[in-house]
């Protein structure tokens, strides 16, 4: 946030996400906070969600094709999900993550908390329109998404 507003002046809350890693939680945090959007107050989620297995980012084997094919179609479910419009059907979609193919190898057991900001931000967007894009990084897209007004604000 230093980058945004090198003098501090925007304040910050931070919250950490929870231990259970329960998704119907997360995104229950989501909706708690989207009352919060209309006040022009912006919810941020860090980590990558699409890959956050710091033995395999610097180990080399991310850089396989075998490697790169899981995490594409992981990204895809991802992507998928973060994606979907209709709000119940994403929450839907988000309580299956453990589900989807190499989600333990994108997020190992006990390290969720690169994914879970994502859930809460997904809930937080309640019925707006998603949007994403990818930024490379050690040869693999790292999606990044978002929830803005942008098409309804004049």
């Amino acid at each position: 946030m230093k980058l945004i507003d090198p003098s501090a002046t925007i304040p910050i809350v931070q919250l950490s996400v929870l231990s259970s890693e329960s998704p119907s939680q997360s995104f229950a945090i989501g909706r708690a906070l989207a009352t919060l959007r209309s006040r022009n107050i912006a919810i941020i989620g860090s980590g990558f969600a699409t890959f956050h297995n710091l033995h395999l980012m610097f180990s080399g084997e991310c850089s396989h094709p075998d490697f790169k094919k899981r995490n594409m179609a992981w990204s895809k479910a991802v992507t998928d999900s973060a994606m979907t419009g209709d709000e119940q059907q994403r929450l839907t979609k988000f309580e299956a993550w453990r589900t989807w193919p190499g989600s333990y190898t994108m997020h190992p057991r006990g390290g969720a908390e690169h994914f879970l900001p994502l859930i809460v931000c997904a809930g937080a967007a309640a019925t707006t329109k998603g949007r994403s894009y990818a930024d490379n990084f050690r040869g693999l897209d790292m999606w990044s998404y978002y929830w803005d007004d942008a098409e309804t604000q004049s």
